[in-house]
């Protein structure tokens, strides 16, 4: 298992200081996917708007960005 850090940058930007262990890179980007759309859900929920540019980061324990998840992305193209 590998320590990962899925940080968000959105209208409120969130780093995720403690970070989650996952089996791999391509782990770590399906929950950083699912968790865009579930942000992407309760905006529209609750009639906000989406910025389609917000962005999950995922990086590893030194802080090095492994993969950009942009909500778009989450919307349009199947992952």
């Amino acid at each position: 298992m590998t320590l990962y850090h899925l940080n968000l940058f959105n209208d409120a930007d969130v780093w995720d200081e403690e970070g989650r262990d996952f089996v791999n890179l391509a782990a770590a980007e399906k929950e950083a996917v699912r968790n865009a759309r579930d942000i992407i859900a309760e905006h529209i929920r609750h009639g906000l708007p989406v910025d389609l540019n917000d962005r999950l980061e995922i990086a590893d324990r030194d802080g090095t960005v492994l993969k950009v998840v942009r909500f778009g992305e989450c919307v349009f193209f199947k992952r």
